[in-house]
């Protein structure tokens, strides 16, 4: 078991024999959202439904946020992840890449064979680590964050996700070269439609 890892994992699982972490199950009608813990300088944000790009951009500005704020470890846990879509897998690696220029660890945990099989496909664990296991819930003492609803935030965000699975595997330009350059098409017109205020 990786040491930062190892330390991580006793970090959190100190917080659920406390009580601090109590619990598995997520509320009714939570939909799709984020369940953030933190302990010392770890961050294990819970993916719950599907990891799409409504709720991509909530994980990239958390990460960033939470990187601002001094905290360098992040685990993403997808044990109640129901699926993934390109946008969502694209901001991993963005972010894992942020992460490591920080000098901090970024791993996913819980990952079905399903979600597996997705990002072997994209490439994605060319640059993500993922580690087997079981890790402590994080479902009591946390805070949940909900998809974004700025259209433009999210084009931003299915633009640069896209740019980064283009770059980690030849396969993914072919997958989305198309894709990426018809959104650059339509994100060039975007400031003659936004209103004052929202200009890029």
């Amino acid at each position: 078991m990786h040491k930062v890892y190892k330390r991580i994992f006793s970090s959190f699982q100190l917080k659920e024999r406390t009580g601090q972490m109590a619990g598995s199950t997520p509320q009714p009608g939570a939909g799709n959202c984020l369940r953030v813990s933190r302990a010392e300088d770890a961050v294990l944000i819970q993916v719950l439904g599907l990891g799409n790009m409504f709720l991509a951009p909530t994980l990239q500005a958390l990460v960033e946020s939470e990187l601002r704020t001094g905290f360098r470890n992040f685990v993403i846990d997808l044990r109640r992840c129901a699926g993934m879509d390109s946008t969502f897998m694209g901001t991993f690696i963005g972010l894992s890449t942020q992460v490591k220029n920080s000098y901090g660890w970024f791993c996913l945990v819980h990952v079905s064979e399903e979600n597996m099989r997705l990002l072997k496909m994209l490439g994605v664990l060319h640059m993500v680590s993922v580690h087997d296991g079981e890790f402590p819930v994080a479902d009591g003492e946390c805070t949940v964050l909900h998809p974004t609803n700025d259209p433009y935030v999210r084009q931003k965000q299915i633009h640069s996700a896209h740019c980064v699975l283009r770059d980690t595997d030849p396969e993914n330009e072919k997958r989305f070269g198309p894709f990426i350059k018809a959104l650059e098409a339509e994100m060039a017109d975007i400031p003659t439609i936004l209103p004052p205020g929202k200009q890029p």
